[in-house]
């Protein structure tokens, strides 16, 4: 079993949760994943498995697609329903029209702090480690992109759901918050579920209980195909690890023969002179 499992992960659980019953369900210590996603969230989640664990640092940045629920007039300080209120306040009232210009405000490039309770590390600490000793560290904030943002319903007083189509490392629990300050209210997130990580669906996922050794697998060839690929027939200078010269000015390139991902190779010089950076096979 070695290649991409893709789960639809329940609310109630963490993403550690879910790589273990799918270590048992399998029958296999070598799982790993990526793109955390919170207990209360469900959605998709992208399972490395067996060899296809080595190819992780390549599939981080993938865009992505949510469908959250913000509800207004309380503030929690995880930033969602699962947290302690720290705020509560009277709804000033907003239109469906002012909620779409709202959300057309926050589409393109921009800037945004990460959470306090979040798995990002600083200096080898994760931040809801210090945020349970109640532990407040400055962040620096990160470039993110907003696709699209698109209003699915409103409940014409205290709930707003949309969906978000964004680049990694968005963290929708901030853009509630900040969606519901740009409509003069406080809120945080009610609901949130991952519909995508780049061309993958929930429709192409797998339950936990429908997970067993007989699913089928993406390969580590399918989900890598957005980098540029370098047929090569004579594989022993790549198994040495031997730098190679090809005709190619991308930074990074994956080696590859008859549909196998072999190794990750980067460009050192600028006449073409490429180095093995990860074996993959």
């Amino acid at each position: 079993m070695d290649g991409i499992l893709l789960v639809n992960k329940p609310s109630g659980i963490t993403s550690h949760d879910l790589v273990m019953k799918v270590r048992k369900k399998l029958m296999t210590q070598k799982i790993g994943h990526t793109g955390t996603l919170d207990p209360l969230a469900n959605g998709v989640m992208i399972l490395t498995v067996g060899k296809a664990t080595k190819i992780l640092p390549y599939i981080t940045n993938h865009d992505k697609e949510y469908v959250a629920v913000l509800k207004l007039g309380i503030r929690t300080n995880t930033l969602d329903v699962t947290g302690d209120v720290i705020e509560e306040r009277e709804i000033n009232k907003v239109t469906e029209e002012q909620i779409r210009e709202v959300f057309k405000s926050f589409t393109g490039p921009q800037k945004q702090v990460p959470p306090m309770f979040s798995a990002k590390k600083i200096n080898g600490k994760k931040l809801y480690e210090l945020a349970r000793e109640d532990i407040e560290i400055e962040r620096e904030a990160c470039d993110i992109v907003i696709h699209e943002i698109e209003l699915l319903d409103f409940n014409g007083n205290d709930e707003i759901k949309f969906r978000v189509s964004c680049s990694a490392g968005t963290y929708i629990r901030v853009l509630c918050e900040d969606v519901a300050e740009r409509l003069n209210n406080i809120g945080t997130m009610k609901e949130l579920t991952r519909t995508r990580i780049d061309r993958y669906t929930l429709e192409d996922c797998y339950s936990i209980d429908e997970v067993s050794p007989d699913c089928k697998f993406v390969s580590t060839y399918d989900i890598l195909s957005g980098y540029p690929y370098v047929e090569i027939e004579d594989l022993k200078p790549i198994y040495d690890g031997k730098k190679i010269q090809i005709e190619c000015d991308e930074d990074l390139i994956f080696i590859v023969n008859n549909e196998r991902i072999i190794a990750a190779y980067e460009r050192i010089t600028d006449n073409g002179i490429y180095a093995s950076k990860r074996g993959l096979w």
